[in-house]
């Protein structure tokens, strides 16, 4: 019996063969393995058929936009591969001999066939390996864009959560400013707001958030802001619930585009010479602790604290959290005046109170 298996083997690009308008579809061996196969996209060859025959084909879900190379072999000689859709009659996508690379426009599942040959020849004799390899941009820095700001189309300031920032052309048109910082609480909406200098009758601002840190700007990181000519552009931004607390990079970029241009492949581009890029870091926290309203309508007690911290006050206390300096709620308790620090590790804490007036008073601890 014939077993399905993901055997990964490295395939050289050398004898990629280009798409061809003819191929084989016909498959008198059917579908092998008859479920859809889903490459895992690791830039390594894998296996999705083992075993297989000529005259047969392996069903295979592809990706918007991403390369595949479709490969095969076979004790004698080389199969010839046709790649095409999944239907009745089924029209011809790519085809080859050894290799052949196809990038689908919009998400599909492909029929992979493979034949003895360019005249679709078959026998059940002849077993053939088929394999495919998807190739995903893999890196470990961050692009640096240079464009050209010098007439005026310069990014002059920028806010964002904490973060208020103002800056001149840089000579490049990129300027690093990732040690400058906006603490952001996850599931929170915040204003992004920039001025921008006068150069070109269309400038527009787009904002990436690099969430899962593969040092690429991806569609789902991207946020337009807006066009104008010049002035201030704000839009709101939300952080994601689900992201784990941390830094990421935030890209800012203005290009001399209309809105239709700015476009979330655009983080790296440098095609549209004129404009400016800024990088930043925002960093994500379960809770930020607010600002101290009046010391007047409370006291914590003792502090430093040991074991139980009392909190006096004439409001009714609806929520009291302890947050330790890297932004994470250690400790929750409801509806009480004191909460015991006695299991907290020694440090510095911010408590927040949260009153039934909606206030939210906040004090820093030294837990000893």
């Amino acid at each position: 019996m014939k077993n399905f298996l993901f055997s990964l083997s490295v395939l050289s690009l050398g004898s990629i063969v280009n798409a061809q308008i003819s191929g084989c579809t016909t498959a008198p061996n059917g579908a092998y393995p008859t479920a859809v196969v889903t490459p895992v996209c690791n830039n390594s060859s894998e296996g999705v058929a083992e075993w297989g025959f000529t005259g047969e084909y392996t069903l295979v879900k592809l990706t918007k936009d991403v390369s595949y190379e479709f490969s095969g072999t076979m004790d004698y000689g080389q199969p010839f591969i046709t790649i095409a859709e999944n239907t009745d009659n089924p029209t011809v996508l790519a085809s080859g001999t050894a290799k052949v690379v196809y990038t689908p426009e919009v998400d599909k599942v492909v029929r992979f066939y493979t034949h003895l040959n360019s005249s679709c020849g078959n026998n059940d004799y002849e077993f053939v390996d088929r394999k495919v390899k998807c190739f995903i941009d893999v890196r470990d820095s961050y692009c640096e864009p240079t464009l050209d700001c010098s007439d005026g189309a310069v990014i002059k300031n920028v806010k964002f959560a904490d973060l208020d920032n103002t800056s001149a052309c840089s000579a490049n048109g990129f300027n690093d400013f990732t040690a400058q910082k906006a603490n952001v609480e996850k599931g929170k909406t915040y204003n992004f707001e920039t001025e921008i200098g006068y150069g070109w009758y269309n400038q527009s601002v787009s904002v990436w958030i690099d969430y899962n840190k593969n040092f690429l700007f991806e569609p789902d990181e991207f946020v337009y802001i807006g066009t104008i000519d010049q002035g201030i552009l704000s839009k709101n931004i939300s952080i994601p619930t689900d992201v784990a607390n941390g830094e990421y990079r935030m890209r800012v970029r203005l290009a001399t585009v209309t809105e239709t241009g700015a476009t979330p492949s655009k983080a790296c581009d440098m095609n549209d010479i004129y404009g400016e890029t800024e990088d930043y870091t925002i960093n994500v926290v379960d809770y930020l602790a607010t600002n101290e309203i009046s010391k007047s309508e409370m006291t914590m007690a003792p502090n430093p604290v040991t074991e139980l911290l009392n909190i006096t006050t004439s409001a009714k206390i609806l929520e009291i959290n302890i947050v330790n300096t890297n932004g994470q709620i250690v400790k929750t308790v409801k509806s009480r005046n004191q909460i015991d620090f006695k299991a907290l590790p020694v440090g510095v804490y911010i408590v927040n109170v949260k009153l039934d007036n909606q206030k939210i008073i906040s004090r820093k601890v030294v837990k000893k």
